[in-house]
């Protein structure tokens, strides 16, 4: 595919309109639950947080997946994406399951250890012991995510998206506030609500893909093959580890606000759930800048990948500056829509101002660090972010040492974002990646 604004833009408005109504999930949990009380807000930021460190392994995975299809997929060898798509679904199904039982086995005892408050503590493990059951769903989009990706077909992931999205807001408010004969359930009905969504999502793209892939992809063919399996590792076990440590230094991020107060927790809570709408404008631009890089490379040795680089960062910066003013303009119409509490409005304005202007850094970040990704040199990227994470955390524990505001502390968006694009930057300048094999 010609590496064109427009070509670049209708591969990655699908997967901005996909991931946008996912993170809705999110989303409306924290609206949801700003409306029952202080504890419930501040207990959903740490619970959301335990989960993601789950899901992100299942993620991690699907970007080597995705790799590896792109690269096929420039290459048309069709019936080796097949094989690497059933493996690929395989593996991340057993794994699934293979996380609920070691979480539910070590999650109350680990979070006893690390969370002061037992409101919070009982109201976190309340909404982990339903919403693991999401995992299995949530890995299978995942899988399938990395197929739409790699081949640049990407239309039904928003449309699977916006139904999850519609579902988890009727079951949120069903379940937790008790509609007709429903009981309230709390914090335990949003769990039960997102994994619900993350179903229906998971059988639509099945389905999608039944149909339109009888001649491409058939899905009664799919098999586990060992020897993929090893391919797409030897691609994705770096990405898992650093996706994994990514959501760890997240953890430690909200334990060191945790210590500072169930309102300090809150609040983080709410710019972190907004903050998640232009991450996921990032996140879906850099996808595809990925996808196109992995498929120049797959096709004439990655010639246009200067100019891949250069048009996704102008895209990304467009799509990301309305969402970005709204916040700026209008932080607290924003603010109120998770909680009447105005103090906690107050509060947040400023974290939220310090959190918006790292994007002007985080959106080239992101580009060339799924670039370094994208030529499939994924222990580079780890490399690189391993680097960014230490840099991170140093720095949180330093500020949370001297007891500093959430300004200092959200100020770490900042020097994450940094040292991903200047180490991303000096890799694709210096080093030979154009030659490596995946």
């Amino acid at each position: 595919m010609p590496v064109t604004y427009r070509n670049i833009w209708q591969t990655a408005y699908p997967i901005l309109l996909s991931l946008l109504v996912e993170q809705f999930i999110g989303i409306t949990d924290t609206a949801f639950l700003g409306h029952l009380g202080e504890v419930e807000l501040a207990a959903s930021a740490l619970a959301g947080v335990c989960y993601l460190i789950l899901y992100v392994i299942g993620s991690g995975f699907g970007v080597g997946l995705q790799i590896l299809i792109s690269r096929l997929n420039g290459q048309k060898e069709r019936n080796a994406i097949r094989d690497i798509f059933g493996t690929g679904i395989f593996f991340l199904l057993v794994l699934s399951f293979l996380i609920i039982i070691l979480s539910k086995a070590c999650f109350p005892f680990l979070l006893n250890y690390f969370i002061h408050s037992d409101a919070i503590h009982q109201q976190v493990v309340a909404y982990l012991d339903w919403r693991l059951y999401g995992l299995p769903f949530s890995f299978l989009i995942v899988a399938f995510r990395a197929y739409f990706v790699g081949v640049v077909r990407t239309k039904i992931l928003a449309i699977s998206s916006a139904a999850m999205v519609v579902v988890n807001i009727i079951c949120n408010y069903a379940l937790i506030f008790g509609v007709c004969c429903l009981p309230a359930l709390g914090i335990r009905g949003a769990a039960i609500g997102s994994t619900v969504a993350e179903a229906v999502a998971a059988l639509i793209l099945t389905v999608y893909l039944a149909e339109s892939g009888r001649n491409v992809l058939n899905l009664s063919k799919l098999k586990m093959r060992w020897q993929y399996l090893k391919r797409i590792l030897n691609l994705s076990a770096w990405t898992m580890l650093q996706s994994l440590l990514s959501f760890v230094s997240w953890f430690i991020f909200f334990i060191t606000i945790e210590h500072l107060g169930a309102q300090a927790l809150a609040v983080s809570n709410v710019v972190r759930s907004i903050s998640a709408v232009p991450f996921i404008v990032v996140m879906a631009f850099a996808s595809t800048g990925s996808a196109f890089v992995s498929n120049a490379l797959g096709t004439d040795g990655g010639s246009p990948i200067g100019a891949i680089c250069r048009k996704t960062t102008i895209l990304c910066y467009a799509a990301c500056l309305p969402v970005v003013l709204a916040g700026v303009l209008f932080p607290a119409l924003l603010l109120q829509l998770y909680t009447d509490n105005e103090q906690l409005v107050n509060m947040a304005v400023n974290p939220l101002y310090v959190m918006f202007s790292s994007y002007f850094i985080t959106v080239p970040a992101f580009v060339l660090y799924y670039t370094v990704s994208g030529t499939g040199n994924t222990f580079s990227s780890l490399i690189i972010g391993l680097l960014s994470l230490t840099v991170y955390c140093i720095y949180i524990v330093m500020i949370g040492k001297d007891g500093s505001s959430l300004l200092w502390l959200w100020a770490s968006e900042h020097m994450y974002a940094l040292s991903i694009l200047i180490l991303s930057a000096i890799y694709l300048w210096r080093f030979d990646w154009r030659r490596k094999i995946v």
